[in-house]
């Protein structure tokens, strides 16, 4: 079996053994992040959330934050392996706000803990 055929299958085994947020895409390529997931944009709450369900269903997880060089947005990403051991890369965008990301200067990426996707799952209290 070819090495794409490997990460197909790796792929929709994962989607078909955990309960994962929609995808808006699903990248298989040969290199070393063969299988890209880009989860549909929004709130941050939102984006939180599903790569919490992704982060709960791979290993070796890392999480990282990347402000592109326009600096209008910001990608949460997520890398990882499945149990099978295929490496996966799984992002979210969001708007960028300086109150959220305010150490976050455009074109820079940075790890961060994924215990800080944790805290963006809970929605925001407002003041009256």
């Amino acid at each position: 079996m070819n090495r794409l055929m490997v990460f197909l299958d790796a792929i929709r085994d994962h989607l078909d053994s955990f309960a994962l947020p929609p995808a808006a895409s699903v990248r298989v390529g040969l290199g070393p992040d063969p299988i890209t997931v880009q989860l549909r944009s929004g709130q941050l709450e939102d984006v939180a959330r599903g790569l919490l369900a992704w982060a709960n269903s791979l290993e070796d997880v890392k999480a990282s934050l990347w402000r592109p060089e326009r600096g209008e947005s910001v990608h949460l990403e997520l890398s990882g392996r499945t149990p099978c051991g295929i490496p996966v890369v799984v992002y979210g965008g969001v708007w960028f706000d300086e109150a959220t990301f305010p150490d976050l200067p455009a074109g820079m990426r940075q790890e961060m803990p994924v215990f800080v996707l944790r805290q963006w799952n809970t929605p925001r209290e407002v003041a009256a």
